[in-house]
């Protein structure tokens, strides 16, 4: 009884002995696998794809245009009556609009009230001239200059008011004079832009903002005003009528300006035309001329818009786009070829003097510090008359 009992369980051993014999050899083959590729499954690396690096934003850019003098008072006012502001600025209106912000020097007050007497330059336009501005996109003028206070404090009182209004902001002249240097911070793209202004004219004139005898003074308050914006454009009221050339005098403050923190200075007073000069990197325009005038045909009728092109990190790039203010119209408007050329080969030979790089680009003169100085130019045939001098006159005789 015992024998079968024995066999089952030898039977049931061997039985054992090869499912373990099975086993080990499906582990050996395994093993073999695994050394065959190297590696065991576990020890496999996961596969992610190659970050894609990250794509830096471009560098922010503004377009600031600037223009010279705007008159709105004499011949002008009565223009505006007779036909309406609209015509005045209608020729250049549609690049102006292409700018992130328009400034322009207001020569004129805008006032029902105080002393007039336009004959003898003593200036006071309508209130209601106000839509010229705003038609042609200003959105920015200077009050620093001689005839801001024609009309007296009541006169500058009312044509803050007014421009208040119409949404034009203005540097130079403030309800309390002792705020009048201030500068005047706008958001414009997300840059915070300062404006500045000044007078410095040799003859008696009345202006709240005036360069200070202490230029040393007047560095600090450039500095004090840069600190409170990113970009800091500095305009003056300054040099010689009818020059053709900056003076001396125009030169060294420019040059104290860009020092203390200016990036832009920019200049009018003289009627005509004056160079860009490129200091420290910085654009200086000593003279826009004039924009909107009753002045004779002559160099006092020939002007630009002038583009400010500023890149992050890469600086400023001035072009110079050239206007006449020809009669009846007395407000810009763009030459044919001719004339336009022969402004744009003066206005070179202008720059050339001051030693800065220029090239002519579809009817522009473009200036950038980054230009080769032997960049063939305009100003090549012909150099500019010489200046006058740097002496100044008794008073104004516009």
């Amino acid at each position: 009884m015992d024998r079968p009992r024995n066999l089952l369980g030898n039977l049931l051993g061997i039985r054992a002995a090869l499912l373990a014999l099975v086993v080990a050899l499906a582990l050996t083959c395994l093993g073999c696998r695994s050394q065959a590729t190297g590696v065991a499954a576990a020890d496999v690396p996961s596969v992610t794809a190659p970050a894609t690096p990250a794509v830096p934003p471009p560098p922010r850019t503004l377009k600031l245009f600037a223009v010279g003098d705007i008159m709105l008072d004499r011949k002008v006012g009565e223009r505006i009556k007779a036909d309406g502001s609209r015509g005045l600025l209608a020729a250049v209106a549609p690049d102006l609009a292409r700018a992130d912000l328009v400034f322009a020097n207001l020569e004129s007050p805008l006032s029902t009230e105080g002393p007039h007497d336009p004959a003898n330059c003593c200036f006071r336009a309508d209130p209601a001239t106000v839509k010229v501005l705003a038609l042609g996109h200003i959105g920015i003028v200077s009050l620093a200059n001689n005839h801001t206070l024609n009309p007296g404090r009541v006169g500058i009182v009312q044509t803050m008011d007014t421009l208040d209004k119409a949404g034009i902001r203005y540097c130079g002249a403030a309800r309390e004079q002792a705020q009048a240097s201030w500068p005047r911070v706008m958001n414009v793209k997300g840059f915070r832009v300062g404006f500045q202004a000044f007078t410095d004219l040799d003859f008696a004139h009345g202006s709240y903002s005036k360069v200070p005898r202490d230029l040393e003074w007047h560095k600090q308050q450039i500095t004090q005003a840069k600190n409170k914006c990113d970009l800091l454009v500095v305009s003056y009221h300054w040099g010689v009528e009818e020059n053709e050339a900056p003076t001396a005098r125009q030169k060294q403050i420019a040059h104290l300006a860009i020092a203390a923190g200016a990036d832009v200075v920019l200049g009018h007073h003289p009627h005509v035309l004056e160079g860009v000069e490129f200091y420290q990197g910085h654009p200086i325009l000593y003279s826009l001329g004039n924009f909107v005038f009753d002045q004779r045909p002559g160099l006092k009728t020939q002007s630009g818009v002038f583009h400010l092109l500023y890149t992050e990190g890469q600086g400023w790039t001035v072009k110079m786009l050239p206007v006449t203010l020809p009669r009846p119209r007395l407000g810009p408007e763009f030459p044919a070829a001719g004339t336009r050329d022969a402004i744009l080969k003066r206005f070179a030979g202008y720059c050339q003097q001051l030693g800065t790089p220029h090239q002519v680009e579809q009817g522009m003169l473009v200036m950038t510090p980054s230009l080769a100085a032997s960049t063939p130019s305009a100003a090549a045939a012909t150099a500019p008359p010489a200046s006058p001098g740097s002496a100044g006159l008794p008073k104004s005789r516009r």
